[in-house]
Parts: C-alpha cells; structure tokens; sequence
C-alpha cells in the first residue's frame, strides 16, 4: 500500500497523541493513587491529633501512664470515639491483649518513644523498618508522649478500593472517547492542511493540459498560502509568456511575408515575361533580399542578447573617446540627411566605468542608426555625457517626428512599430531597441525612453561606474 502523505501526517498525529494519552493515563493513575493515599494518611493523622488532645486527660507527672496501663479498655474507647474500629472478628475477642488492640497501626508511646501498652510493643517491633508518623501529646505546654501510627502505603479498605477503582473506570472512559476524539481531529486537521497541496496538484494538471487561467483560492498567511500564492503568479507568467511567444511567432511571420511576397511576385513577373531581368528591378529584389538579411541579423542579435552572449567580461572602458568614435562615423550620413550632430560633452574629459566595450559599442551604434532612419531631414542630434558618484548618464535625443504618448512604453517591445509602413520603408525590424534593453540590463544599467524637448525622442541611459 502505498503511503500518501495524508496517511503519513495522520498515522504520524494519531501516534503522537496515542502515545501521549497513554502517559497521561499512567501519570494520572499514578499520581491519583499517590494523592488519595496521602490524603487518606492525613486523615489519619487529623484523628491522631483527636486523641492527643484527649489521652493527655490520663496522664500524671506522678503516675505517667499508669491508668492506661491498667485499664487499655479507655484506649479502646479513645479510638472507638474517631472512629477506628476494631478488625472484624476481634472485638469480642476474650484476649485481654487483644481487646485492646482496635486498630495495631496507632500506638502510644511514652516521651522515651517506647509502647505503653504490652501487645503494641511487639508490633512496634515488627514495623521497625515501618514508616512511622508521630503526633506530640501536650500536657502543661510538655511533650509528654506520641501518638504513633503506621504509614500505609498501599489503598486499603472497601469503601477506597471502591472509589478508587470507580474513580479509574471513569478515567479510562474519558481517556477511550479523548482518542476518537483525536482520532477524528487528527482526520480533520490534515486534510484541512492538505487541501492546499491538493489544489497545487490540481493546477500542475491544469498547467500540463494547457489551461493556464487556472487560478488557485488563497486562504490565510502561511506558507501553503504563500506557495499558492507564488504558483498563481507562476501561472499568470506563464500565460504572457504563452500569449508573447504566440504573438512573437505571427509578427515575425509577418515580417517574413512582406518581403518574400515581394520577392515572389516580382521574380513570378520575370518568369512570366511581365517584365525584363532590367537592373532596376534586379536592384529592387536586392533590396528586398537585404530587408530579409537585416532582419534575419536583428533576430539573430536579439537571441544573443537574451541568452547574455553579447555581453563579455567586463574592463575599464572610456565611454568618451567609445561616443566620440561612433558619432564621427555617423556624422557623414546624418549630413546626408541635412541632420545637425550637437555634442554637449568635452571630448578631453574621460568617463571610465567597467563594462563590455564590444555591447556598448553596438548599444550607442543602435540609438544612432534609430535616430538616422526615424529623424525628418533638417533636423537634429544632440548627445549629452555626464558622470556623477556611482552612475554614468548618456541621453541621445532627436527632433521631430514625435512619439505618441501611449507608444512611449511600447518602444522596447519586440517588433513594435510606431508606424510600420513608415518603419518597414526605413528598413527597420523593431528589434533595435530590444537589443539595446538587453544590453543595458546586462550592464546593470536602466535605459528609457521619453520625450524630448527637441520634439522627438530622448533614450535616457544611466550605468553604473562600479565593476559588474
């Protein structure tokens, strides 16, 4: 049979209070059956007390215990009066020694400690080893004997036996209905605990057969809710990533058609005598071919910047003389366009941070080239390099056109477009400004995108100066 956990918690809580019943019940017995013994001693010795206070009435500094002696018959009436009867049997016995003898545990001792009465002497003898318990007899504020009495150690007498084994009838009840009753609880309690891990194995199911708006309840605080919880967001995760996966595979599909139906139409036309194998329309199916060949590269460079590959081991690098570079080489083709390159750092002052020259290089070379497709003719360029404790700023901002608002946390998504005919007829994937997140991400750095005064975009980076 195999052993679930809910078996394992319950036969684990049915041992435990199993075995704590049975050492209460032993405790209880034992400390029930000390406590009615000692209570029934005390009792005893409350009546010693009784007669101390009248057996002092026969007693003399001149004679001591001489009336006792000669008439034990007063003993036995002592005893009689607190009610220490005779054994059974004995009370008519016709032996004077035995007359006496009402109850043999109790004696009267002189103040030496000796027996006053013959027969008690010999059972004093046998119970030496006895535990004995010793009340003082005050006569004139003197000592002048004991009343001594057996200690019993043992639950003697009918009527006691009675209760006490009434008393543990009861208790053995009590300790019967305890263990269902912990038996049932025990039941509860666990499945109660495990209704958590039992609904996690219902969402694993659910995740498994595709169904990712599963959502588990979440009941408390505790851990199980907090696993709940974690799963829950597991699951949310899990579905965007689906449903980006999903729109990943039909933007890049339809990035790809574009061009191929392009390519395919145009070389169809040539096949079928449409048009002639001109230089113009060779040139068109080149440009088309190059169209497929960047954005093939852009998938390329964006897998490796996801997977960390484009970001090396990091060394000191002067960010100054690396933005200085890259804008003397762009600043022929942004004069193509008629586009002012304004440079609002000293180019004498270095900025050293470690990172991966390699990906920084690539990362500024994107925001040119964005900048170059996206900015109207006429227009402008201004980089701005600045460096305070622990961070190291760079803002690259170009003039009109303008991006809307609601596309401003949209731009470093994969393959979005603010305007994709306009995009597509720059030659733009929409993976440039992925692949620089990924690489500011990879250097510990932040980069955004907002507004610029100029009327276009400002890409706002910020890394950090300390060693990745």
């Amino acid at each position: 049979m195999r052993l679930t956990l809910f078996r394992k918690l319950f036969i684990s809580l049915l041992l435990i209070s199993t075995i704590m019943m049975a050492g209460m019940a032993l405790l209880i017995n034992n400390s029930f059956q000390a406590g009615l013994q000692n209570y029934l001693n005390q009792r005893e010795i409350e009546k010693m007390q009784v007669i101390a206070e009248q057996v002092s009435q026969y007693y003399s500094h001149e004679n001591g215990w001489q009336v006792i002696q000669e008439q034990p018959d007063l003993w036995t009436d002592l005893l009689r009066q607190v009610g220490e009867h005779s054994p059974r049997g004995r009370v008519n016995s016709h032996r004077p020694e035995e007359r006496f003898l009402i109850n043999p545990r109790v004696f009267l001792l002189n103040i030496q400690g000796e027996a006053v009465l013959h027969r008690a002497r010999k059972i004093q003898q046998r119970n030496e080893s006895g535990a004995f318990i010793k009340v003082p007899i005050i006569f004139d504020e003197q000592t002048i004997g004991w009343i001594a009495v057996i200690q019993k150690e043992m639950i003697t007498g009918k009527l006691t036996k009675s209760f006490f084994k009434q008393q543990l009838n009861n208790f053995y009840w009590i300790a019967a209905w305890a263990a269902l009753f912990s038996f049932v609880v025990a039941a509860l309690l666990v499945r109660h605990f495990l209704q958590p891990l039992k609904n996690l194995g219902l969402s694993v199911q659910a995740l498994q057969s595709g169904d990712f708006n599963y959502q588990i309840q979440v009941k408390g605080q505790d851990e199980l809710a907090e696993l709940s919880k974690t799963f829950n967001n597991l699951t949310n995760t899990l579905k965007l990533q689906k449903h980006s996966r999903e729109q990943w595979i039909a933007d890049i599909s339809h990035e790809l058609r574009t061009p191929i139906a392009v390519l395919v139409s145009e070389i169809e036309a040539i096949e079928d005598g449409i048009r002639k194998p001109e230089p113009k329309y060779i040139k068109s199916l080149h440009e088309q071919v190059m169209n497929l060949s960047r954005l093939v590269d852009d998938l390329y460079q964006l897998s490796l910047s996801d997977a960390g590959v484009l970001t090396k081991n990091a060394e000191q690098v002067n960010l100054t003389r690396l933005l200085d570079n890259i804008a003397n080489q762009n600043e022929l083709r942004l004069a193509e366009k008629n586009i002012h390159l304004q440079r609002n750092y000293d180019p004498s002052q270095a900025t050293l941070l470690q990172a991966d020259p390699d990906a920084l290089s690539q990362l500024i070379f994107n925001l040119f080239e964005n900048s170059y497709r996206y900015t109207d003719p006429d227009g402008k360029l201004k980089l701005t390099l600045s460096q305070s404790l622990g961070t190291v700023e760079l803002i690259i901002e170009d003039s009109t056109p303008a991006v809307p608002d609601d596309a401003l946390p949209k731009l470093f998504e994969r393959l979005f477009r603010v305007d994709k005919s306009r995009s597509r007829a720059n030659g733009g994937s929409g993976l440039g400004l992925s692949i620089c997140q990924n690489i500011v991400k990879a250097q510990g750095g932040v980069i955004a995108a907002n507004h610029s005064p100029l009327g276009g975009l400002q890409i706002k980076i910020t890394l950090p100066v300390k060693e990745i």
